[in-house]
């Protein structure tokens, strides 16, 4: 079962299959997930899901992320990409994001670049179709 914290409320999700990095526990490497990810412990590594990344008030992820919706409520360094992004009141974002929504609250912490994901996903496909042409 899912678990949404905002301040100090916690709200039961909807969705039933769920990943929970806890207070205490570190992890690093690669992940792959299908299923609502809730971060209260360190991760270090790459983080691709195909559902919401929370990070909790005590929890941490340093280095690549993309997922439809990521909500920061800790503290994130790094590189994201996501549909939606939203960065709570105590939560600290230090790096790129690549969104379509990026919403901060007062008293959050944002310091680097925002860009539009839509943008990004467009120069990708110009530059790949502009790959195939030169190979012709």
């Amino acid at each position: 079962m899912g678990l949404f914290a905002r301040g100090d409320e916690h709200i039961i999700s909807k969705q039933t299959e769920s990943t929970i990095v806890a207070n205490g526990a570190k992890l690093e490497g690669v992940f792959e997930l299908s299923t609502y990810l809730y971060v209260d412990g360190i991760v270090f590594g790459k983080v691709y899901s195909t559902s919401t990344i929370v990070i909790g008030k005590r929890g941490f992820i340093k280095g690549e992320v993309e997922a439809p919706k990521m909500i920061v409520n800790g503290k994130f360094e790094g590189k994201a990409m996501c549909d939606s992004m939203e960065i709570l009141e105590g939560g600290a974002l230090f790096g790129i994001v690549y969104s379509n929504e990026l919403m901060i609250e007062p008293r959050a912490h944002f310091e680097g670049e925002s860009h539009k994901k839509d943008a990004l996903e467009q120069r990708l496909i110009t530059v790949e179709e502009t790959d195939e042409e030169s190979k012709e």
